[in-house]
């Protein structure tokens, strides 16, 4: 499994332990700089280029998402979003409900000139009209964060769907490319990326999926009790030593994904948990077995003080028969001629494909 950091340039350290007790490869992305009329987003790099990688078994790189002015790329996904009232609404839950989405878009600490950022966010919570009216791309880029009004809070609420929505287009764009897996612990963030395989809105019609289908495929053998006492070069030892067992394991996770990915038709959480249980539960016993006895031996002293025994998963959401790729490919179509650098684009980066038409959206669970 190769992960697509998503929503954030980087994660916290107990993110990354997760991600590095499962992953073949973990890769990051820069934040873009999108160019408006009158406004735009700074780019800058990702913290995960400060740090040397070059010891750890598990591979770690860096992307570059597209930068420069919004119609190039974005503008088409961001007229498409900004008025979808699923994605609408998503991003309006996550942000009156998460302070950890919420971050993303507005600092809480940061003096805006109209407010801090906690005054900017609690005046936009309050406000139940939020989403009344319909939204365009115009944006007054010198009062941004001016939310004395309720026409102010409608402006400065855009300008947060619009980033919510680069964001999304960064992920989907880069994971097209790369071939990898869009992963975060952020559940808003997660369901923001699945809208754009499943929703009518970019795929058009109704694809064939079985969206958000939590389902445990590849549990961490270490607890999350222990995760939080391990330090990162623990970890990188453990994937070094148990590297063997890792490649076999993996290997079957794949073969489970493709086999769920070729079913016809819709699939109900009941299907997928007894094809898990009779057919890849087996398989990996005995590879399970073999990177528990490492783990044991290497972290024995901790082991014995774990209290919790709960497990990191990794939960998934799928479309069958419509990959990432797959779905760049709909969207830009339907546009083409109208956007020849969204279909430009799309049409270079096309020869990599996710292996069956199969994309999978994959999240931490914050909650074990």
């Amino acid at each position: 499994m190769k992960l697509l950091y998503s929503g954030n340039e980087f994660c916290d350290q107990l993110v990354l332990k997760r991600m590095l007790v499962v992953a073949e490869g973990i890769y990051f992305m820069d934040r873009p700089s999108v160019t408006f009329k009158n406004w735009g987003t700074i780019g800058h790099d990702s913290y995960a280029r400060r740090i040397d990688w070059s010891i750890s078994p598990v591979h770690i790189d860096i992307f570059k998402p597209p930068s420069g002015p919004a119609q190039v790329l974005y503008t088409p996904y961001i007229e498409a979003d900004i008025n979808n009232p699923i994605f609408t609404q998503v991003v309006l839950d996550g942000f009156r409900s998460s302070d950890e989405f919420a971050s993303k878009f507005i600092q809480f600490g940061a003096n805006y000139g109209s407010g801090t950022g906690q005054e900017i966010a609690n005046a936009l919570r309050q406000d139940k009209e939020l989403l009344n009216g319909t939204f365009n791309l115009d944006v007054d880029g010198q009062n941004m964060f001016d939310v004395s009004t309720p026409q102010r809070r409608e402006e400065t609420f855009k300008t947060i769907l619009i980033e919510a929505s680069i964001k999304t287009t960064s992920a989907v764009l880069v994971a097209g490319e790369t071939n990898t897996i869009p992963i975060s612990e952020d559940p808003y963030i997660a369901k923001l990326i699945g809208l754009r395989t499943s929703d009518s809105a970019y795929v058009g019609g109704t694809s064939r999926h079985a969206p958000y289908i939590g389902l445990t495929i590849a549990n961490s053998v270490i607890p999350d009790e222990a995760l939080q006492i391990l330090k990162i070069t623990d970890i990188l030892e453990y994937r070094e030593k148990a590297k063997d067992a890792y490649s076999s394991w993996i290997t079957e996770v794949n073969r489970a994904a493709a086999e769920i990915g070729n079913i016809e038709g819709n699939i109900s959480q009941d299907e997928i948990a007894k094809i898990i249980a009779t057919d890849f539960a087996p398989r990996v016993v005995e590879y399970k077995n073999e990177m528990r006895a490492i783990r044991d031996d290497i972290f024995s002293d901790v082991m014995k003080k774990i209290v919790k025994w709960e497990f990191p998963s990794l939960s998934l959401s799928y479309l069958a028969n419509l990959g990432i790729a797959g779905a760049l490919t709909l969207f830009a179509s339907a546009l083409a001629p109208a956007i020849p650098d969204v279909v430009d684009y799309l049409k270079a980066k096309r020869d990599i494909e996710r292996r069956n038409a199969m994309s999978f959206l994959l999240k931490l669970s914050k909650d074990a």
